[in-house]
């Protein structure tokens, strides 16, 4: 049974329905006796026509495993159960256990947050037998390789390595309701997508109510909020482009730094790591799934999973008319300026991009900002764990404050890394720059032919 702060304990979290109509999916899901519905419309895509190409038991098989990982962000609710009896034929009990793995994974660092250490997952039940199936073949050949872009310094680096390299590529790029209004979001993304040069620009708008609604603050008040598999639910999505369009390679932008865990947690022996999703085990586990589950000719990798952040900041720094294109706030996009992601996104702009640009775009020292010194403590190790963002690691932080000092920059945090931890004379400096600003030629899974054209890039 499941031990948190709470007056309610919910039994069952089910998926009750799924439709699939000629731009988008309708997804629906019962918590109990409440109802939520995800809508996801993929712009330029008309499922009748991928029903003609593939049939519809075959592109039935895909959605249901899109409704499957979908559903993942309800078990934040620490669930009793997970009923997938509407899609159970239609997933081989491998599904299953990626689910489990995936949420595991995902889900260590909602288990620290409600101080949670008996719950791995929900029991996943159904009412039907699940199917045996064969992968399918992505049909067509086509070498273009579809990339994700998130409007991030990494997307942007990502696809121009590829264009650099003389790779073709084509983007996909989606919005979700809990960032704003879905407009507003692709737009910030073509900005992005105005630096380099796609074959074509995909885009998909995710609408759910789940994450819209305040439910949890009023039912569940002392959940600490929802988890959703953000990424993998992500290489889900693109499948249905892949078979579009004929792409046989998904290329995403995660670097080596998350592959590193926020704190190991002793309670439940293990790390708790915010990115873990975007880490290579996940990488691997998702690639091999697909690939032996769904489709034969499928191949995902992350491009800069050779290198850490502190080499990608410095790669960047090339681009500075990227600067101001970029965006990485969850808070508020473009950039709230308050929070993790947005403190760390100006600490490596800071350390190693054009000054006069990065402040042209933030327009304050984030380093005096009073409210961020919590957070530039945590970034530096001085706290329990690091912040539960997409950043770097400890030491990459410390790398990042060394180089704004070496350019003159000042401010409270650097204040704070000055007497805290530049002071210990027992740190090795040429040793930490040498971890982080090496290129890790065989620590990832790109294909060769593709590693070969960018390789030089890195």
């Amino acid at each position: 049974m499941v031990v948190h702060q709470s007056d309610h304990i919910i039994n069952t979290v089910k998926i009750a329905d799924f439709t699939i109509h000629e731009h988008h999916l309708n997804l629906t899901y019962t918590v109990d006796q409440f109802q939520f519905s995800t809508k996801i419309f993929y712009h330029e895509v008309s499922f009748a026509k991928l029903i003609e190409t593939y049939s519809q038991f075959f592109i039935k098989r895909v959605v249901a495993h899109i409704a499957l990982f979908e559903g993942m962000k309800l078990c934040s609710l620490f669930p009793q159960y997970y009923d997938i009896s509407v899609v159970a034929e239609y997933l081989e009990p491998n599904a299953l256990d990626l689910f489990v793995k995936i949420y595991q994974g995902v889900f260590a660092q909602h288990w620290y947050e409600n101080k949670v250490t008996d719950y791995q997952q929900p029991d996943i039940i159904y009412s039907q037998d699940l199917g045996v199936h064969q992968p399918a073949r992505i049909l067509g050949n086509d070498q273009t390789v579809l990339t994700g872009c998130g409007g991030g310094k990494d997307s942007i680096l990502a696809m121009k390595m590829l264009e650099v390299g003389g790779i073709p590529f084509a983007s996909m790029q989606y919005s979700h309701s809990t960032y704003g209004k879905a407009d507003v979001q692709h737009e910030l993304i073509s900005q992005v997508l105005e630096c380099v040069h796609p074959t074509q620009k995909h885009q998909i708008s995710i609408y759910d109510d789940f994450t819209e609604f305040p439910f949890l603050k009023l039912y569940l008040p002392a959940n600490s909020g929802i988890i959703a598999p953000e990424t993998p639910i992500s290489i889900f999505l693109s499948l249905i482009l892949m078979l579009d369009q004929g792409y046989n390679y998904l290329c995403l932008a995660h670097e080596k730094s998350a592959n590193h865990g926020n704190l190991f947690w002793h309670e439940i022996n293990r790390d708790v790591n915010h990115q873990w999703g975007k880490g290579v085990e996940a990488e691997y586990i998702l690639d091999k799934f697909i690939r032996d589950n769904l489709l034969s000719n499928f191949k995902y990798f992350s491009i800069l999973q050779p290198i850490y952040d502190f080499r990608i900041f410095r790669n960047f720094s090339k681009y500075p008319e990227f600067v101001s294109k970029i965006h990485s706030c969850n808070v508020k996009k473009p950039w709230c300026k308050k929070c993790p992601k947005c403190a760390y996104v100006w600490l490596g702009l800071m350390a190693f991009s054009r000054l006069d640009v990065v402040n042209q775009v933030f327009q304050g020292n984030l380093f005096d900002d009073v409210e961020l010194t919590p957070t530039f403590r945590a970034m530096l190790g001085l706290t329990e764990h690091t912040p539960f963002e997409c950043i770097g690691e400890i030491e990459e932080s410390w790398l990042l404050m060394k180089k704004c000092l070496e350019r003159g920059l000042s401010g409270r945090a650097l204040d704070i890394f000055t007497e805290e931890i530049l002071s210990n004379t027992t740190i090795n400096w040429e040793e930490i720059e040498q971890k982080y600003n090496y290129i890790y030629t065989t620590e990832h899974y790109i294909p060769n032919w593709i590693f070969e054209a960018i390789k030089e890039q890195l």
